[in-house]
């Protein structure tokens, strides 16, 4: 929105009316252009998918194809899904993002000792749910810290106007005068 009045205003400095519609049209056009975005998807959700895709009876590379194609807008996670059938679970740990690289770890770790797929990725979404309440946790306890700037400066200020104010205005009144 800044973007188009911003051309406008340039196209009505530049050529007048005319220069300022055309500004306009052409702000509108750049602005209304699809982007290409390559969106991250949260690690919570894809490890939800795997281990509903392990609990099935799946394999993990089964899995993480199946993953990638419920999930089509995570480049990296279809990419990390080729690379994982292609060269196996160790050597798609170099290719993953920073998201997925600790759960490709665990996943090819696990994978190589013998230990339940399932189980790995549960405790894995286990931590990150207790992560996300330890954190969530901590903001709720420093909130009073928080807010105690903006309490001091704004409520209390009025609360002791609204309480005083009126004993305040009959003392004056009283010592004036007026209102007799």
């Amino acid at each position: 929105m800044i973007g188009v009045a911003l051309a406008g205003s340039m196209g009505l400095i530049v050529a007048g009316p005319f220069g300022a519609l055309a500004g306009v049209a052409a702000a509108t056009v750049v602005a209304r252009r699809p982007r290409r975005r390559v969106r991250n998807t949260p690690t919570r959700l894809v490890l939800m998918l795997l281990l509903v895709e392990l609990r099935s009876g799946l394999s993990i590379l089964a899995a993480l194809q199946e993953v990638s194609r419920i999930l089509p807008d995570d480049d990296d996670l279809r990419r990390l899904s080729r690379v994982a059938t292609v060269s196996g679970l160790t050597h798609a740990i170099s290719e993953a993002g920073p998201a997925l690289r600790p759960v490709m770890a665990q996943l090819a770790r696990a994978q190589r000792s013998g230990a339940s797929l399932a189980s790995t990725v549960r405790r894995m979404l286990e931590q990150d749910l207790a992560r996300e309440r330890a954190n969530r946790l901590s903001r709720a306890r420093s909130l009073p810290v928080r807010l105690m700037l903006p309490v001091t400066l704004l409520m209390l200020p009025g609360l002791v106007l609204l309480l005083y104010a009126p004993s305040l205005l009959r003392f004056l009144g009283d010592l004036t005068g007026a209102w007799q």
